[in-house]
């Protein structure tokens, strides 16, 4: 995700990856459950079920009022090893730190801002050689090698790993000629062992090459559902979200764009999501976000809903408890707090549609769309609504006996 992302494709000399075939798309009417409760860390993340991680990749820590004002509430990465300076800063504003981990890391006295070490960098991806071009990529042996290395240095905290678009695009060119000969689910299957929490990255809304990503909100999505499956079962999965034009001049994510991302992202059983905001053109920024102010306004709204929905997304995932008709795909999650139910919902197309919703073993009479002013009567199990292209839609339901 580093700037490496954008040589990789300029340089366009890497093997075509082979076009296999990933398994067919993951029924998209509603999610899994979610996994065991992951492994926990003395020097992790907070178990409290309000905290749910919202982060910023690779970031100065000059930034750090701005991202908090955001609801970011982790940096993902540093420029250079952490200074103890850093580290007051980022706790002067109530900020984690996942970083790379080094002996100046390990050393430090208010290390406790460090909740977890930072693997290689989309190891999945062809890696520099050192003379201007690409090798290949990191094979899965090696990345769990580094993963043992990490740990025996530091088993307190987790290992965060991050791979590249070929998690939701197998067509992607940047792998490798030894990547591309792998499918991509015994890469990723063979992979994830490598690290305690796994991520990816893609980037539709800017891309500027590939014509079958382009504007292709839904591989965000696709991605989650199958890092899901290919990671460990208790192993927790986030996400990356553009922000930016990226290197695309002509085209940034819009603020609704965004939104459909985090929420397709959620809903597909991501635990953690962070917000890639650099940006090359038109000219390099790594704070890149900063220069749209309706983006940045919408991040916030969207943090602020993700912080107070925090304890609903840490909750179990209910499954096969709604039933979605509708003329487009529908993406589901269920989840119960309290004597509460939550239905949340995201069209996985770039097309409005009206779907008719039935919930099942559920009682209501109303469902309140949250964020909206607004709510629906309830015919028996059953409510209507309209769904924008890749539109969301957050439901609280009401009057349950």
């Amino acid at each position: 995700m580093r700037s490496k992302r954008r040589s990789i494709g300029r340089a366009g000399q890497v093997a075509l990856a082979a076009l296999i075939l990933l398994t067919s798309w993951p029924a998209l009417l509603h999610c899994e459950p979610m996994p065991p409760r992951p492994r926990t860390f003395a020097n992790g993340f907070p178990q409290d079920p309000q905290f749910f991680p919202i982060g910023v990749w690779l970031q100065s820590p000059r930034n750090a009022a701005a991202y908090r004002a955001m609801g970011i509430n982790t940096y993902i990465g540093l420029w250079k090893a952490p200074t103890a300076q850093d580290l007051a800063q980022l706790a002067e504003h109530g900020l984690h730190l996942i970083v790379e981990q080094s002996p100046q890391a390990l050393g430090l006295a208010n290390g406790s801002i460090i909740r977890g070490w930072l693997h290689v960098d989309e190891p999945d991806n062809a890696q520099p050689d050192g003379r201007g071009g690409y090798g290949d990529c990191i094979m899965p042996a090696a990345v769990v090698r580094r993963y043992e290395e990490l740990k025996a240095a530091d088993s307190t905290r987790p290992v965060f790993l991050n791979f590249g678009q070929a998690v939701a695009n197998p067509e992607w060119f940047g792998r490798g000629w030894k990547c591309s000969q792998i499918a991509p689910q015994a890469y990723y299957t063979a992979s994830s062992p490598g690290a305690d929490i796994v991520s990816f990255d893609i980037y539709p809304a800017a891309e500027e090459r590939q014509r079958h990503v382009m504007g292709k909100l839904e591989l965000v999505g696709k991605g989650v559902a199958n890092l899901r499956r290919w990671a460990k079962p208790d192993q927790p999965v986030w996400n990356a979200i553009e922000t930016t034009h990226i290197n695309n001049p002509s085209r940034r994510p819009l603020p609704p764009e965004v939104r459909s991302e985090v929420w397709m992202s959620l809903i597909h059983g991501s635990t953690g999501i962070f917000y890639f905001v650099h940006e090359w053109k038109p000219s390099f920024r790594e704070d890149g976000v900063l220069r749209y102010p309706d983006t940045v306004a919408e991040i916030t709204r969207i943090n602020a809903q993700i912080q107070s929905l925090a304890p609903v997304l840490n909750s179990p995932t209910l499954a096969d408890r709604v039933r979605v008709a509708a003329p487009v795909s529908i993406a589901t999650m269920v989840k119960r707090h309290g004597d509460t139910t939550y239905v949340f919902a995201v069209n996985m197309e770039k097309k409005p549609a009206k779907a008719r919703l039935t919930l099942v073993d559920i009682t209501g009479s109303h469902a309140v769309v949250l964020g909206e002013d607004r709510f629906l009567k309830l015919d028996g199990p059953t409510f209507e609504d309209d769904f924008g292209a890749y539109g969301v839609r957050l439901y609280k339901i009401t009057g349950q006996g």
